[in-house]
């Protein structure tokens, strides 16, 4: 509640420019009321309004009918604007669908690759569960150039580089799955794709020196992509590709809290699942949250990417963001429950994964792990002059067990595949895209 002492100071100070958080600050310092800023700004449009009726009433004057309906015409031709504005991002919205929807249903894909037979180990010391593969593909920045000269001889990436490392994470893993199979049975893959996949624009720097514009890297990305996952198909019963976007990919110069999945680490996902949508052991979840949850046995595991955590990517802002989080979960729950729904399966989760921070660490949140998962580009010219610090290119691998969920992890060391020279993934497109598969 507003003090009465305090409404005539508002409109006052209102007037001489004061701002509503201003407001908010001298009514709680002064009166020792905490009121929200927008409870303020209702009560004084308000009062203003009828301020502004009552004089008109009693002087019934036509200067002051007419500056009353100039404000009125003021706020419809507003509201009309911004009908406008609604309206056309609904059609700009509904023209990317119909893209989204063409590519899936008429562009060509991959042939399918018959899966390879494995025989599952025996012996004394052969664990009696099968266990599931989890392996992050985070942070590609495909179609950024990091320079060597300027890196002092420390790292250098290009679209060369990220084939090349591409190359050896998708060897990594089969080496690695194969590895494990010695002891343990292991049918399932799952790829967690958890953003900024392409390098962007949103950087003035980025726009002027990246190596193609965003529609060739993305297109150049998810070609190269698709490839490493059709490598890896036929050697599991079943891949999984759950995608989220990061912030690299964005269409806008400031981060969207609307539609935020349309940026073109999306469109990339869409291209990806399109050329491996013949391999039927591989399945994709692409949603338009820029978070999602997926299991693995009784584990649920939230994926996001990571920029929308603040606090510069400290442990303790990702520990609070991720117990935020279960709050929302909750509510979520709660809400259908209000509603009478029967509700089976809560929503919530016990480990989950992120990108964005370009470093593999862990950090235990009660139920389970967080993971960050690594960067394929490595340290680049920012990294080294703003922040001080380099980390090697690498990503994650981890093993989950039916009973005991998280169980290990190996990390992939992607620079000892850089002096390679020969890329196995072919990075060849032509002008016409869909001729790629023949």
């Amino acid at each position: 509640m507003i003090p009465e002492k305090a409404k005539s100071e508002i409109i006052k100070r209102r007037s001489a420019g004061e701002t509503w958080t201003g407001l908010a600050r001298w009514i709680e310092t002064d009166y020792g009321i905490p009121i929200h800023r927008s409870t303020i700004q209702r009560w004084h449009d308000k009062e203003v309004w009828e301020q502004e009726a009552h004089l008109l009433e009693q002087e019934n004057s036509i200067e002051d009918r007419l500056k009353l309906d100039k404000k009125i015409a003021t706020y419809k031709s507003e509201a009309g604007f911004y009908k406008k504005l609604y309206q056309q991002a609904i059609k700009d919205s509904a023209k990317k669908e119909i893209i989204v929807d063409t590519i899936n249903e008429l562009s060509p894909s991959f042939d399918p690759v018959p899966l390879v037979q494995y025989v599952s180990p025996k012996g004394k010391f052969i664990g009696t569960h099968p266990q599931t593969m989890i392996a992050p593909l985070t942070d590609t920045h495909i179609g950024e150039e990091v320079h060597s000269e300027q890196m002092i001889d420390i790292n250098s990436y290009d679209f060369t580089l990220f084939n090349r490392r591409l190359w050896g994470w998708a060897q990594q893993v089969l080496n690695l799955a194969n590895y494990r199979r010695n002891t343990v049975k292991l049918d399932d893959l799952i790829i967690p794709m958890l953003g900024d996949m392409i390098s962007g624009d949103i950087h003035e720097e980025l726009a002027r020196s990246n190596i193609a514009n965003c529609m060739q890297q993305m297109i150049r990305g998810a070609n190269l992509i698709a490839q490493a996952l059709m490598f890896l198909a036929p050697h599991f019963k079943t891949v999984r590709v759950p995608c989220v976007v990061g912030n690299h990919g964005r269409m806008t110069r400031k981060p969207p809290m609307k539609d935020k999945y349309m940026d073109w680490d999306y469109m990339l996902y869409q291209w990806v699942a399109t050329f491996c949508k013949n391999q039927k052991n591989m399945t994709f979840e692409i949603p338009k949250s820029y978070l999602h949850i997926f299991s693995v046995y009784n584990n649920k595991i939230l994926i996001m990417h990571g920029d929308s955590v603040s606090g510069a990517g400290s442990n303790t802002s990702i520990t609070r963001a991720i117990t935020n989080l279960r709050g929302v979960m909750q509510y979520k729950n709660n809400v259908e429950k209000e509603k009478g729904s029967l509700v089976l399966n809560e929503i919530n989760f016990d480990c989950a994964m992120i990108g964005h921070f370009h470093r593999i660490d862990e950090i235990d949140i009660g139920t389970g792990e967080l993971h960050i998962c690594g960067t394929m580009k490595g340290p680049d010219e920012f990294a080294l002059q703003r922040l001080h610090t380099a980390t090697k290119p690498k990503q994650l691998v981890t093993y989950w067990h039916p009973k005991y969920g998280y169980i290990g992890k190996e990390i992939i060391y992607l620079h000892l595949y850089d002096n390679k020279k020969w890329t196995p993934f072919k990075d060849n497109l032509p002008d016409s895209w869909a001729d790629k598969i023949n």
